[in-house]
């Protein structure tokens, strides 16, 4: 345990971002994950076995890589870390990146509701100040929909349903996609006094003044109707 060593690459409130390595007991706690049905449940792993090796070869494909970051999440108060959050495809050219994360170990504490926020948020403020892009993507499946739903507190807006976008066996699911702009970011921030992410004792208040039914609920309810509505009134033949 006392071998253990994390390089901090953001400092947080609940939380800290840690650089990846290659170190046997980071790789040892990460690859196990993926073979872990609860975990990889909305994710493309989990349909062919996890080893060390390949959790290598991952690590060696984007250490040093100027198209990725991918940051270990470590709960302030303790000396391991629960997940990953990364930034991928970072495009200087259209000026935009996708955002993941993955939370291996649940915890309890009453720190834990925030660790995966926190970390989005540090995540999309180091891309927007740092890597000097103007668009943040984002998407889960629509069974995450609670999630969905408190990431507007850090900028993200709802901006549709991919149908039947991601499948895990014979389970299709749609996948609701978001984004926060550079114009959200700085508007949240200024509102904020200067910071993006607010603190824990705002953010749960701020979390609990959330409309109970929002975009999200009424999206997915209107969408699909209105689009067989429109697939159904259109003519696709003359004869």
């Amino acid at each position: 345990m006392n071998s253990r060593k994390f390089d901090i690459f953001i400092a947080g409130e609940t939380i800290d971002l840690c650089a990846i390595s290659d170190e046997p007991w980071v790789i040892d706690q990460w690859y196990s994950w993926f073979n872990k049905p609860e975990i990889t449940r909305y994710v493309s792993q989990g349909a062919f076995p996890s080893t060390r090796s390949t959790q290598k070869a991952y690590f060696d494909s984007i250490d040093g890589s100027t198209s990725r970051i991918a940051l270990l999440i470590k709960p302030k108060k303790h000396d391991y870390f629960i997940g990953v959050a990364s930034i991928s495809s970072i495009d200087h050219v259209m000026r935009q990146c996708d955002f993941a994360m993955i939370i291996g170990e649940r915890i309890g504490g009453a720190d834990s509701l925030f660790f995966a926020m926190e970390a989005k948020s540090r995540m999309t403020e180091h891309a927007f100040e740092n890597l000097g892009v103007e668009r943040v993507n984002s998407g889960q499946v629509i069974e995450l929909q609670q999630w969905q739903r408190w990431q507007i507190l850090f900028g993200f807006q709802i901006e549709g349903v991919l149908r039947k976008k991601f499948r895990k066996g014979h389970k299709v699911y749609d996948v609701l996609t978001s984004s926060c702009l550079l114009e959200d970011y700085l508007k949240i921030r200024e509102l904020r006094g200067g910071v993006f992410w607010p603190g824990k004792k705002a953010m749960f208040e701020l979390m609990k003044k959330i409309p109970e039914v929002g975009l999200i609920e009424e999206l997915v309810e209107w969408l699909p109707l209105k689009q067989q509505q429109y697939f159904n009134s259109t003519k696709f033949s003359l004869d």
